[in-house]
């Protein structure tokens, strides 16, 4: 999508040109003539030019960018914001349908909130997971959209795909305050207590999803087979991820509520190179199913990483009164600081290859 129309209102606040960049970098504006390149300059580049405490001289930049992809998304649309809510009420609909009644795939119980919603275990998943792929998605035809910006004038380019991840992130805050009001009117309260660390979750997929959109967008401008892949990858890795069903199925926990039949699932288990391996722990290889549970054990569960709790579950001898059963939550601090990691590892990987290639952009564009 090509924002030519848009460039002015973009560029309102343009900042001084970094240290050492002089009328040397390509497109650097000048007096005589504003947004044009001299011939036989070179492109500063984020490297060379911008250290990271510059980076504050492009704030209203940055914000201008954001604003007019948030603008630009729901342009000429009737319903406008609403969408940023129809869709993942649309999706929620058809999953509970296939889960929750086809398959009759029972919600896992939420400990100790009490919750036992197909609906709200999906959408505290569904939101986060959303606002990720949409980040990376998004980002990757950022670059390309904005070829004409890019040519003419000198800024970091990574507050390209920057801009369409903040502005993710504030459709996600938009969402995630509709998710949180539903799920203490329905009676847990105790994800308000959590809502720090809801806050300190959401800034990590966004850190997540700002590398990988770093690395996404600009190899998409070199191979346009990686948008094409990434519909693949995204797909698959989403059923990866335990956000369409309960991660009961794979790694065991409660199912149901205990006082109408709810059982407590054990753990599969798969042979892997000769080893018998919890099929849990295969999953939790993947980063986003720490993270995804992250949000459950604030918003769905109530209740801290790696903490323990005691439900009385029926007593399999009849006519027995029910017995305490002690049940750990599906995610350890262990894991979130794994899902942490990747999430920072993933971010330096991003920004290192961006800015290695970030001079070849004018050309390639």
């Amino acid at each position: 999508m090509s924002y030519t129309d848009s460039e002015p209102a973009a560029l309102e606040a343009w900042p001084a040109l970094p240290e050492g960049g002089g009328a040397d970098v390509i497109g650097a504006p000048t007096p005589t003539s504003p947004g044009r390149s001299r011939r036989g300059t070179t492109t500063v580049t984020a490297t060379q030019g911008v250290k990271f405490r510059e980076y504050l001289q492009y704030r209203e930049l940055f914000t201008n960018l954001t604003l007019r992809e948030l603008r630009s998304k729901y342009k000429r649309s009737v319903i406008g914001w609403g969408w940023s809510m129809i869709n993942p009420l649309a999706n929620m609909l058809v999953y509970t349908i296939v889960f929750a009644y086809l398959f009759r795939i029972k919600p896992p119980l939420g400990v100790p909130s009490g919750l036992n919603s197909y609906a709200l275990m999906y959408l505290s998943a569904m939101l986060p997971w959303m606002m990720f792929q949409g980040s990376v998605m998004e980002s990757m035809g950022a670059l390309l959209g904005n070829q004409n910006l890019i040519q003419k004038t000198f800024f970091p380019r990574e507050l390209i795909p920057g801009a369409t991840v903040a502005s993710k992130l504030v459709s996600h805050f938009i969402e995630m305050s509709l998710l949180l009001t539903a799920v203490v009117c329905v009676g847990n309260w105790r994800a308000l207590v959590f809502l720090p660390g809801i806050i300190a979750a959401i800034a990590v997929v966004t850190v997540f999803a700002l590398g990988l959109s770093l690395l996404f967008s600009i190899g998409n401008v070199f191979y346009r087979d990686i948008q094409h892949f990434s519909l693949i990858l995204f797909f698959i890795w989403m059923f990866l991820t335990p956000v369409t069903y309960p991660f009961y199925l794979v790694g065991g926990g409660l199912s149901g509520n205990p006082s109408s039949g709810g059982i407590l699932n054990p753990a599969r288990y798969i042979h892997l190179f000769g080893h018998v391996v919890n099929l849990g722990s295969v999953f939790k290889l993947n980063p986003m199913t720490d993270g995804v549970l992250t949000f459950q054990a604030f918003i769905y569960n109530g209740a801290m990483p790696g903490s323990v709790h005691y439900v009385p579950l029926a007593s399999p001898i009849p006519g027995h009164p029910p017995t305490l059963t002690a049940i750990q939550e599906t995610v350890s601090w262990f894991g979130v600081g794994y899902f942490v990691a990747w999430a920072f590892v993933a971010l330096a990987i991003g920004l290192w290859v961006f800015r290695k290639y970030e001079a070849r952009l004018p050309e390639e564009l």
